[in-house]
């Protein structure tokens, strides 16, 4: 399947979202795997084939949503659960991989998060848009910058002009982070309302994923055409591109999902 940026934001489809995130975390983890490590890759491939039938689950709209959510959540924590402990080992070396700990980090933190959204959903509560603008941001902005240290990480050296277009706009997004996080800090609880200063930084945010995403998208079409070199797995551009949408979206509707 290709970039798709239109799934229907009801329940179902926050659920396949999220399954979908973690179903290409474990394929991409999977092309990193040394072939000494027979028994990690055998373990990721179960959750990868776990996942990926939960989630054609939430695709089809089949099943009741409270059954589907607890095969999501324990899908998610299988994986969880093996992403932390090969982070571990790799930060002892004691594990034949490729993928940098940050990475392995980055997929825990995601995992994690779908967890929490999961809880939510269950739950009922509702959120506040300036409690959800605030949590997405913080959230969010870091793995954005995060996902153009990596297509710098696959990128091939001789990409100069590219390699220096994904430098600046990580360094704009980690500004962007240290901005929500002192927001963060400054708009305590309750947030009741949504201050002028947090409403113009959400719309920031809103204008410069929109970009992101494009700038992602372009770069996925350079990956297609082999146009460019680089090492990444042949749709990871349009994985964070779709995770840049998902976070405009979630600003523009002040939501958390």
């Amino acid at each position: 399947m290709g970039y798709t940026d239109n799934y229907e934001r009801d329940t179902y489809g926050v659920i396949a979202f999220w399954l979908r995130n973690d179903y290409d975390h474990g394929r991409f983890f999977d092309r990193e795997i040394s072939h000494y490590e027979i028994e990690l890759a055998r373990a990721n491939q179960n959750n990868i084939q776990r996942l990926g039938t939960v989630w054609q689950k939430a695709q089809s709209k089949t099943g009741d949503i409270g059954q589907l959510l607890n095969e999501a959540e324990h899908a998610s924590r299988e994986f969880h659960s093996l992403l932390a402990y090969t982070m571990d080992k790799s930060l002892h070396c004691e594990v034949i991989i490729s993928t940098p700990v940050s990475l392995l980090d980055h997929m825990v933190r995601e995992s994690e998060e779908s967890q929490k959204v999961y809880k939510l959903i269950q739950s009922g509560a509702q959120v506040s848009p300036s409690d959800a603008v605030i949590h997405e941001t913080v959230f969010w902005l870091r793995q954005m910058a995060d996902h153009l240290g990596y297509i710098r990480h696959y990128s091939d050296v001789s990409n100069y002009e590219v390699n220096f277009q994904v430098t600046n706009m990580m360094q704009k997004f980690e500004r962007l982070l240290m901005q929500a996080t002192a927001l963060k800090t400054m708009i305590r609880k309750p947030r009741n309302g949504m201050l002028p200063v947090l409403d113009q930084f959400r719309q920031t945010i809103i204008k410069e994923a929109k970009s992101l995403e494009t700038f992602k998208l372009e770069v996925d079409d350079l990956i297609k055409k082999c146009a460019i070199a680089t090492t990444s797995p042949p749709d990871l551009l349009e994985h964070i591109a779709r995770e840049a949408h998902h976070l405009w979206r979630n600003l523009e509707d002040g939501v958390i999902t």
